[in-house]
């Protein structure tokens, strides 16, 4: 018996150590199959798992086509145990002679009493169980792993899984199966493997070669040889199926044992994977080719089953890259063919986003087209939007210069990547079909396209559910823009059914954006916020949070943000959605820049450099945005952010030209009559400016924001308390608090000034309105420059607890000290503070900073 055959083999120099598959082996208790491709390392993850783990040593028999002769086999099973250290001298396995003939019941039923002898016996491993074909050795095989005794571990080696009946023991739970996805090397066994050969390659490039080779371990050893020299930079990202390397790889050792008809099964499916049965029967003109790829799995594992009902079939991806690359050299244009009869296959089987990525891969404008049209408003609400853009640009322009239809898709397509409207519209038809008026309708109202005058929405919803939902969709722009929430809430609510029923995920994060702009258009701070967020988290949970939608959501996130004072989240959400929203001058962008300005203003507090460049920044999205057309309500944003900062920095020259600009788009309006009011504030003009506040108030109509009649009601409380009106002064702030707070718009009160920070501080803790909303609008209010009172640690904790409901006693119990030092404590306080009473204490703190505010307390005299 030759060495080799019955010899464990040794390890190469460049192994490594498999330990997820040592610690899958060492749970073999009955019989393990370690199944795989070829150079999935099958057997020296086997070898050293006999050399590393505790056992009663091994018996190694490498099988060979010869061991088709069962008095072959038999003799190397016989020699292998008899060279195991727990096989005793006195043993029958140590006799060479006097054994019934191999192979036969008699020899079978003597091995297996002989085995049922020693105290403890060996393990067994037949590697290469793919060479053992004769029927007379796989019987007598069969018959031993059945009737030897069940404390005798058998782990078999092999490429596909051998007819010895181990159906029958996974369903008793006796077996123990090792695949190919175990065998595949990890990301850092990788990493070990090509470094100890090409060390100069990157972790980016170790990255790309494993997903390449999809952990292979003998194709990313010959990676690892491909890219040995330090000079060939370019060989990591050269390596493919169609290397020298992997090609002598694969023809000489993986599909050596194929035959004509298995290899051209294999080329011709190759254009898709995983390939279901019947595309794989239609692309091979074979209603067998199922079956075709199932003989290649048993045989080779160089294919995988999928699915419930093992549906479909998956290549190795080197293995398919290797494949496509002899294509065009035994069939010239089959793939282009291939892939546009998978198409039209994926259409039929109502699988959309393959049908228009093989569209695009088969290079054929027609093809291209016919599945644009037929699925494109389904891949667009359905987020499949790369697949989408590939199949447009595939069908070519002149399809989309001749065909109305498919420039509206491909500029809804565009705008949902963030790119600007089309300059121009597509020549549209006299009497649109309702499919064609409903993609117009969409394009337009939502900005992808130039809006046509006198254009009349369908009066027959289409039967198909993508473009019924763009209808609703653009219904409810329109009456949001025209009509208002009340209008278009109903609109979202059907199309948001729509979404949900048939996954449409883009039309949903479109929806719920909506849902968020209506709310925050009625002033429902709240809901806007839970919608915008809901917007985002399902874009992000379908892979959409790049998109112009997703964008849409971080902009309403952005201004309530922005509106509770919170300009870190606000820049955050602002600078989010600027990088999805492409480079073009849209609406969309214009808003985000104005947030994130206004956001780096608030962030920078006194910093006056940081506060000039959010200033430079507002100038800067104003002058991008040109004499392009925005939402009123946008400008009316952008203008009050923009002139507040002018005016904070000392530049009423360009706080002026914000004003004229907003009059220019707006007309006059409460929100220009406010501009006005703040530029005479801080000119010192009193009465002028009071006067504009209350045409602000009342002489100009419906403001377009709800914040402005805050703002209106804050320089009124401000003149008012500087004239010496305390009632008027009180009445106008606690108009402001209960105007800002359904808004959650605590912003206005951050830079109000002292006046109206002192009518806080009285008012806080107080009955009724001002509540908790007063102590949050408290705590956002710059405290005044005036010097900090020195109190010590202990007083400012006992200061922190006067506003509180507990006694002095109770006091002292929470700090752990006596009633007589809280006393002491306090009386320090009012000395420091200039007050005599607790409650007069309490406001000072308030005033000076040194109380963090809290929710609305009742405070004791």
């Amino acid at each position: 018996m030759p060495e080799t055959k019955i010899s464990i083999p040794a390890r190469p120099p460049q192994f490594v150590p498999r330990v997820a598959v040592r610690a899958a082996l060492d749970r073999v208790v009955d019989v393990g199959l370690v199944r795989g491709p070829a150079g999935f390392g099958k057997t020296l993850a086997v070898a050293d798992w006999v050399r590393t783990s505790p056992g009663p040593g091994t018996a190694w028999v490498r099988l060979d086509a010869e061991d088709r002769d069962p008095r072959r086999l038999w003799s190397a099973v016989l020699a292998a145990l008899a060279r195991c250290p727990t096989v005793p001298p006195s043993s029958r396995l140590r006799e060479g002679h006097g054994w019934p003939t191999p192979g036969g019941p008699e020899f079978l039923a003597a091995l297996t009493a002989a085995l049922d002898a020693l105290s403890r016996p060996p393990r067994l491993v037949l590697d290469d169980l793919g060479e053992l074909t004769g029927e007379a050795s796989l019987h007598g095989l069969h018959t031993f792993l059945r009737d030897r005794r069940p404390d005798l571990p058998v782990v078999l080696c092999g490429r596909g899984e051998p007819p010895l009946g181990l159906a029958r023991m996974r369903v008793a739970r006796r077996l123990r199966e090792i695949g190919a996805d175990l065998l595949r090397f990890t990301p850092g066994e990788a990493v070990e493997l090509l470094h100890g050969t090409a060390p100069a390659l990157t972790s980016a490039e170790v990255a790309v070669l494993h997903a390449r080779t999809a952990g292979w371990p003998a194709a990313l050893w010959l990676a690892a040889l491909a890219c040995a020299d330090p000079d060939d930079h370019g060989a990591a990202s050269d390596f493919s199926g169609e290397h020298p390397l992997v090609a002598d790889y694969l023809d000489g050792e993986a599909l050596a044992d194929l035959d004509a008809t298995e290899l051209d099964v294999l080329r011709t499916v190759g254009v898709v994977n995983p390939v279901p049965t019947g595309l794989a029967a239609v692309l091979t003109g074979r209603p067998d080719a199922g079956e075709v790829l199932d003989a290649v799995e048993r045989r080779t594992g160089l294919v995988r089953t999928e699915g419930r009902g093992r549906e479909s079939h998956r290549l190795e991806p080197l293995l398919r890259d290797h494949l496509l690359g002899e294509l065009p050299r035994h069939a010239a244009g089959a793939p282009a063919r291939l892939e546009a009869a998978a198409a039209r296959w994926y259409t039929a089987a109502g699988r959309p986003e393959a049908a228009a990525e093989h569209a695009a891969r088969s290079g054929d404008a027609v093809v291209a087209t016919e599945i644009v049209r037929d699925a494109g408003p389904t891949l667009l609400l359905s987020g499949w939007h790369r697949p989408l853009r590939r199949a447009l640009d595939t069908a070519g322009e002149v399809a989309l210069t001749h065909d109305p239809g498919l420039a509206a898709l491909a500029a809804l397509t565009g705008a949902a990547a963030g790119a600007p409207p089309a300059d121009r519209a597509p020549r549209w038809p006299g009497d649109p079909s309702a499919e064609l008026a409903v993609l117009r309708a969409a394009a337009e109202e939502l900005g992808a396209l130039p809006a046509t005058p006198g254009r009349h929405d369908p009066v027959t919803p289409p039967r198909d559910p993508a473009l019924r939902a763009l209808g609703l969709l653009a219904e409810a722009v329109g009456a949001l823009r025209e009509n208002g929430p009340a209008v278009a809430r109903p609109l979202l609510a059907q199309a948001m059914e729509l979404a949900e029923r048939h996954a449409f995920v883009h039309l949903a994060v479109h929806v719920l954006t909506l849902r968020a702009v209506a709310a925050a258009v009625e002033g429902d701070a709240a809901e806007a916020r839970r919608a915008g967020e809901a917007a985002l988290a399902r874009a992000e949970r379908s892979g959409l949070r790049h998109s112009a939608w997703a964008a849409g959501a971080a902009a309403v996130l952005a201004h309530t943000a922005l509106c509770r004072a919170e300009p870190g989240d606000a820049l955050r959400l602002a600078e989010a959605g600027l990088d999805h929203t492409g480079h073009g001058p849209t609406e969309l962008r214009f808003g985000l820049a104005v947030l994130r300005a206004a956001a780096i203003v608030d962030v920078a507090g006194d910093a006056r450099g940081d506060r000039a460049r959010g200033l430079e920044l507002l100038q800067h999205a104003r002058a991008e945005l040109g004499d392009r057309p925005v939402d009123l309500r946008v400008a009316a944003v952008a203008a009050l952010l923009e002139h507040r900062v002018a005016l904070d920095l000392g530049h009423p020259t360009a706080a002026r030209s914000v004003h004229d600009w907003l009059v220019g788009r707006a007309g006059e309006t409460a929100e220009s009559a406010l501009l006005r009011a703040w530029t005479d504030l801080a000119a010192g003009r009193d009465e002028r400016a009071r006067a504009a506040a209350h045409r602000a108030l009342a002489g100009c109509g419906r403001p377009l924001l709800g914040v402005t009649e805050v703002e209106a009601w804050l320089v009124e409380a401000t003149l008012a308390a500087a004239a010496g009106e305390r009632p008027a002064a009180r009445e106008a702030l606690q108009r402001a608090l209960a105007l800002a707070e359904p808004l959650d718009a605590l912003r206005p009160f951050a830079g109000a000034g002292p006046e109206v920070r002192r009518l806080l501080v009285q008012l806080h803790g107080g009955p009724g309105a001002a509540g908790s909303f007063a102590g949050a609008a408290l705590a956002v209010s710059a405290a005044p420059a005036t010097p900090a009172a020195a109190l010590s640690e202990r007083e400012r904790a006992v200061l922190a607890l006067l506003p509180s409901l507990l006694s002095l006693e109770e006091i002292g119990t929470d700090l752990s000290v006596s009633v007589n030092t809280v006393k002491t404590h306090v009386r320090s306080i009012y000395g420091k503070l200039g007050v005599s009473s607790r409650r007069t204490a309490v406001l000072a703190g308030y005033e000076r900073g040194l109380i963090a505010s809290a929710p609305a307390l009742t405070l004791r005299g």
